[in-house]
């Protein structure tokens, strides 16, 4: 009887050529206001998503003639439910995708707010991954699943705590990245295009390579594992030869990665960790930690950031919410847009942004053993993870394919839903080159 009268709804008015013209005026604007408030306009069963079920519910509503108003049902705020709120929701189901409903970002600078509500997911089968899955993983020291910008599960294994604080490794090249691009959002560095005889000495390889280049891991230089104890680490990076033209050729590197660090110190005046300290750190939580020197005092710009689990994937959800704490605006959405699209092919089938590893409709921030950081828009989805640091190749492929096999699948609502395999597969090739130290 219900979908009977739905159906009767969608196909008497399409007959009236007014009322379709009354509805696409009235519905983009009752969108856009409850956009701006952050409300999620026509989920009436609180689960921040519109489907069938919203539907169900409102026409079981008119069928009862109840006088209550619906929680987010009266789309055109006249306090009485009508076809009009009726034919909204049915727009919305039938012209757009079925995806999570927007939420308001969440303020970084304090403690994540746990979800109260589990009912909209399935938080049966989240609990037994952690409990299970996670738990056989014999590196594994800590898991922390965020959705819509709380945490909806988290556990910490093998002696592990909420409180520890443990070296992110190559994590860090990812906080790299996001103060160069506030760096450049403040105008202490005009783009990432300069090149690096305008920051630095003039040679034939630094009028060659951009600061771009040194973010994209295409800046031709080789390697130099012993950059953090050289007297004069600058000298030795900046006149060591290219052994590919820049930016043609992805090398992962840390030795050149660690120059954007002194592109930072010479063109802001300000070291890596000082300049975090007053323009990031703060914003998103994270209290004065403990961060590796070169021999010049230089903050290592490959590794060495100390921080928790909790403090770690905040940065991801800066990401997610396109720059912004709260109202705050700490990255312009500009930057998170160039360094989370590719910007130079990795070699294996995928992109590299700027110290960003790229997966269809994900990326992720790595670090040796098994720190992680995956951030999925569509879903709304952060995942971090904290491991053993001397961990194998074992450890790391069993913890993505559960990242994106089995947690992911959860959060993913949509009817296109991306390759999970291909995503994994992909993540797991490149760490069988133990690039990311």
């Amino acid at each position: 009887m219900r979908l009977g009268i739905i159906h009767l709804f969608k196909i008497k008015f399409r007959d009236y050529n007014t009322m379709k013209s009354l509805t696409k005026i009235f519905i983009p604007i009752y969108i856009l206001v409850e956009v701006i408030k952050g409300q999620c306009i026509g989920d009436l069963n609180s689960d921040y998503r519109i489907d069938q079920n919203d539907l169900s519910i409102f026409s079981d509503y008119l069928l009862s003639a109840n006088d209550t108003i619906i929680n987010n049902a009266d789309i055109d705020y006249n306090n009485s439910l009508d076809i009009f709120d009726l034919i909204s929701i049915i727009n919305q189901i039938t012209n757009n995708d079925l995806m999570w409903c927007e939420f308001e970002n969440v303020d970084l600078s304090v403690e994540w707010e746990e979800q109260g509500n589990s009912s909209y997911y399935n938080d049966e089968d989240l609990e037994s991954i952690l409990n299970n899955e996670i738990n056989n993983l014999s590196d594994i020291r800590g898991i922390i699943v965020i959705h819509r910008g709380k945490v909806v599960g988290e556990n910490y294994y093998n002696n592990s705590s909420i409180s520890q604080n443990f070296n992110i490794w190559s994590v860090t090249k990812s906080y790299i990245s996001t103060l160069v691009g506030q760096a450049i959002d403040m105008g202490y560095i005009v783009d990432e295009y300069i090149m690096l005889d305008q920051v630095f000495v003039e040679n034939n390889y630094t009028n060659q390579v951009s600061i771009a280049h040194l973010l994209a891991m295409s800046s031709g230089w080789p390697e130099n594992w012993s950059y953090m104890n050289a007297s004069n680490v600058l000298n030795m990076l900046l006149f060591t030869p290219l052994i590919s033209t820049p930016g043609t050729v992805f090398f992962y590197n840390n030795a050149a990665c660690h120059i954007n660090s002194h592109v930072l110190n010479t063109l802001t005046s300000i070291n890596p960790k000082e300049f975090a300290m007053e323009y990031l750190f703060p914003q998103i939580g994270i209290d004065n930690p403990s961060w590796t020197s070169d021999a010049v005092g230089v903050s290592n710009g490959s590794f060495g950031l100390y921080l928790s689990l909790r403090e770690m994937v905040k940065l991801g959800q800066l990401y997610l919410q396109n720059g912004k704490s709260d109202d705050l605006q700490v990255l312009s959405s500009d930057w998170i847009e160039k360094a989370t699209s590719t910007q130079i092919n990795s070699g294996d089938g995928s992109g590299y942004g700027y110290l960003w590893w790229l997966t269809e409709n994900a990326y992720l921030a790595l670090g040796l053993g098994g720190q992680i950081i995956a951030v999925f828009p569509d879903q709304q989805l952060v995942v971090g993870a904290h491991s053993y640091t001397y961990s194998n190749n074992n450890h790391f492929n069993n913890l993505i394919d559960i990242i994106f096999l089995m947690i992911l699948p959860i959060f993913d609502i949509s009817s296109d839903s991306f390759n999970y395999q291909a995503g994994a597969e992909f993540i797991k090739n490149i760490s069988s080159t133990s690039v990311f130290k």
